[in-house]
Order: structure tokens, then C-alpha cells, then sequence
């Protein structure tokens, strides 16, 4: 006789959400060839440091999102693309998929660089203390030219 596993809807979503993770990163990975290098720095020391911040003035953490992840790495990419720093598409296209606000940078290699920059200036610090915000995606992507570009997307 076979196995017997137990399997829950929320396994389903969680498997859901990494199966689209994977295929997104692929089909990005493969757009990008020869384009610069990309990366989704979800790490541990990323959420424990924006989650600092967010604690140190008394509010909720942030757990990555799949789909925030996603967007986020799409725009960091087209930014390299470019090496064009902007918001484009944030209204039309990020916005109504659940990102709530936006943080975009240029210039640091390391995730705890760029949070240290935004907490630094005061547009990105208020997007990063908006109340009621639960998840984030964060991701960056490094041009021809050799510039890496980041994306913070936060969202309820």
C-alpha cells in the first residue's frame, strides 16, 4: 500500500504560491539573460531588519508575499533594463495587484544597505510605517552598466 499524507488547503496555497514563485523567477531569469544578473533577497536578515524598524515605532511585522515578491522582482528588472530609476506602472499595474505602496533605489549590493537608505529619507520611511500593512516583497536586479536596482513593495 501507498503512503498516507495529510494535505490541507492552506498546503495546496503555500505549494500554489512557491510553484508560481518558481515559474515567475524562471520566465524573469530567462528574459534577463544577458541582461545584468537578478535577485530576491527575502532573506531572514531582510524581513528581521524591515521588521525592526517597523517594531521600533510599535507596529505589526511584515511576512513575504509571494505575489509582492513577484512584482517587486518584475519592476527591479525593468529598471535595469532601462537603468532608469522610476515608479512606472505602479497606479496602472502594481497598485490594483495589492501593493499598497512603493519604495524604489539604486545603488546598494546588500538588502540591509538599501532599508538603511530608505529609513534615512522620509518618503520611503513613511511608506515603510503605514499602518496595517502585513506583507512585502522585495527584490533587485543588476544592470549591463553594473548598477543594482531595488523594489520594496508593501501591502495589507
Amino acid at each position: 500500500m501507498g503512503s498516507v499524507t495529510e494535505y490541507s488547503h492552506s498546503q495546496g496555497r503555500t505549494r500554489g504560491v512557491w510553484k508560481f514563485l518558481h515559474i515567475a523567477s524562471t520566465l524573469l531569469a530567462v528574459a534577463l539573460a544577458g541582461c545584468g544578473t537578478f535577485s530576491v533577497p527575502g532573506t531572514p536578515e531582510t524581513a528581521t531588519s524591515l521588521n525592526s524598524f517597523r517594531a521600533s515605532h510599535g507596529l505589526g511585522q511584515l511576512r513575504i508575499d509571494g505575489t509582492l515578491v513577484a512584482l517587486a522582482s518584475e519592476h527591479a528588472a525593468e529598471m535595469a533594463r532601462r537603468d532608469s530609476l522610476d515608479h512606472n506602472g505602479f497606479m496602472s499595474y502594481r497598485g490594483p495587484r495589492g501593493a499598497r505602496a512603493e519604495n524604489v533605489a539604486y545603488g546598494c549590493k546588500e538588502s540591509a544597505c538599501v532599508i538603511q537608505q530608505w529609513v534615512n529619507s522620509s518618503g520611503h520611511r513613511k511608506n515603510m510605517l503605514i499602518p496595517g500593512l502585513t506583507r512585502y516583497g522585495l527584490a533587485s536586479a543588476t544592470s549591463p552598466s553594473g548598477r543594482t536596482y531595488w523594489t520594496l513593495l508593501v501591502g495589507e
